[in-house]
């Protein structure tokens, strides 16, 4: 299957890894933000949340951003970047990894995937769809693509001896 994963470039981690049907079906429909970890010019790193698209196809992650920012220099500067997508409630899961980022050049392009990223995050109808996408158009919006050449998942909700316990014992 176009785009699937094999075994070099996905895993769950042990005991607790989501299947890779499930680790894509997760980034396909989690609303978390993607972290998205980029090198400073010194070599310090940086997180950025940003809203992403999972195209499931292609096996390939989107996001926006505006192209002065940080960044989007880190990333014309140093093309690998890191990237976590996670829940922040029980049961704890997540997809992580790294790849390269590049910029996507054809404002067609740019467009659809900022509409995905924004119906993902913004109810329908709202003015911050039509206030993005025509940034988009304008240029004061940009769209990077991650190849992602490694990933990892967790799942703690399979830990099912555990998971009571440990349910219990967060504070959420």
């Amino acid at each position: 299957m176009a785009g699937r994963w094999d075994m070099k470039s996905y895993e769950g981690q042990e005991g607790i890894g989501m299947s890779e049907h499930d680790a894509r079906r997760f980034l396909e429909s989690s609303r978390s933000t993607l972290l998205l970890g980029t090198l400073n010019s010194d070599g310090s790193p940086m997180i950025h949340p940003v809203w992403y698209h999972f195209d499931s196809a292609t096996t390939k992650l989107y996001f926006y951003t505006e192209p002065a920012l940080k960044k989007a220099a880190n990333i014309r500067r140093n093309k690998s970047v890191y990237f976590d997508v996670d829940s922040d409630r029980w049961p704890y899961k997540g997809v992580k990894g790294k790849g390269t980022a590049k910029l996507v050049v054809s404002k067609a392009k740019s467009y659809s995937i900022a509409s995905k990223i924004l119906r993902r995050y913004v109810k329908k109808d709202k003015p911050l769809i039509e206030f993005a996408l025509d940034k988009v158009k304008k240029g004061g919006y940009v769209v990077f693509e991650i190849t992602p050449a490694y990933f990892t998942s967790w799942d703690y909700g399979k830990l099912v001896a555990e998971s009571e316990d440990m349910r219990d014992a967060i504070m959420s």
